[in-house]
């Protein structure tokens, strides 16, 4: 009775109909307390287990999932990689009955953000899938999620006061340490360190805001070679509309090292071509452009996050939950991969 066990067997060994095994199992429909009861003793002795994808397959209900991220610029953008894993993940499923609508805001627009997060809640969604990009507008969608009890999987960031079911993210603090590391081993005794937050509003990016946590306390805990750290908060247009770096900070210090918080990495380097001395250059992402300049030697290393992953593992994660009725593990740390120009190779081909 351990292995393999099926609905008419239980049926036998209790002397009922399969009917009745049946209107146990799914709680529906009159059946006497004798026979529920000695009817759970036998499913709970033999550890049976339904087949709830066949179920799935044959009862052909649809389950309605919905995913909320920031809206790619382009094919070759940082959040076209978390797409690829939603969109593979959701053609494995398909015939079991799991179907997608994606919604996109535009990244440091919380207009943008209120409005789809509407879009979404009038879908009426069995499951979410967020990127919490902006922390207040997030959490003003999870409370109404957790009033509704539609369960949500967080990818990319995580917030602690909110309540998802599970979150695939990479350890932004313990990123942000990493980056500090590798920056500290290739340059001398009080050296000048740029850390660059490229965003409109840093206090509502909690992903950034734990990066520059972890990397400050490398050097707070640490490194003790009195460098001087550097920060700054400027906008993705305004970095690439004006000459932020060269009419500010790099005219007026020699920057020995740089630290950008997030993919937009590329948008510093060029501001040091014509310097004599490049810093040591680090940030996020195998992004096409990220990629070219690292193998130029523009950029020194890149920390992967694994973006497609994250969408991937996030989709399964809810079907695991809404189909397989498995209590998910919570949480999901994606590994912290080195990227340096001598082993980009192998990372392109995957």
């Amino acid at each position: 009775m351990k292995k393999n066990i099926r609905i008419l067997d239980i049926a036998l060994k209790a002397g009922v109909s399969i009917g009745t095994v049946d209107r146990v199992l799914h709680k529906r429909g009159e059946v006497s307390d004798e026979t529920r009861e000695r009817i759970l003793k036998i499913i709970e002795d033999s550890d049976y287990r339904p087949n709830l994808l066949a179920s799935s397959l044959a009862s052909k209900k649809i389950i309605t999932l919905a995913s909320l991220t920031p809206k790619a610029s382009g094919k070759d953008s940082f959040w076209a990689k978390p797409q690829e894993g939603i969109n593979k993940a959701v053609e494995e499923l398909h015939p079991y009955g799991i179907r997608l609508h994606p919604y996109h805001f535009k990244m440091e627009d919380a207009a943008s953000f209120k409005r789809e997060a509407l879009k979404l809640l009038e879908s009426s969604p069995d499951g979410i899938l967020l990127a919490p990009w902006g922390k207040r507008e997030s959490l003003e969608l999870t409370q109404i999620l957790d009033q509704q009890s539609i369960p949500y999987v967080f990818i990319d960031s995580n917030l602690e006061e909110a309540n998802p079911i599970s979150f695939i993210v990479q350890d932004s603090v313990q990123s942000g340490f990493l980056a500090a590391k590798l920056i500290d081993y290739g340059i001398a005794a009080k050296s000048n360190i740029l850390m660059i937050h490229i965003t409109k509003d840093l206090q509502n990016a909690n992903h950034l805001l734990q990066r520059e946590a972890g990397f400050l306390n490398y050097f707070e805990t640490i490194s003790h070679k009195g460098h001087r750290i550097i920060k700054m908060e400027v906008s993705a247009d305004d970095m690439i509309r004006a000459n932020s770096l060269n009419t500010s900070i790099v005219k007026v210090d020699v920057i020995d090292a740089v630290f950008v918080t997030n993919s937009k990495v590329h948008l510093v380097s060029r501001f040091f071509d014509s310097s004599e001395t490049r810093p040591k250059i680090i940030g996020y992402d195998l992004i096409p452009k990220n990629i070219d300049l690292l193998e130029l030697g523009k950029i020194d290393f890149l920390l992967n996050q694994n973006p497609e992953k994250q969408g991937y593992i996030a989709i399964n994660l809810l079907f695991d939950q809404l189909i397989r009725k498995e209590k998910v593990k919570k949480n999901n740390f994606t590994p912290i991969d080195i990227i340096t120009k001598e082993n980009i190779s192998y990372y392109k081909t995957i």
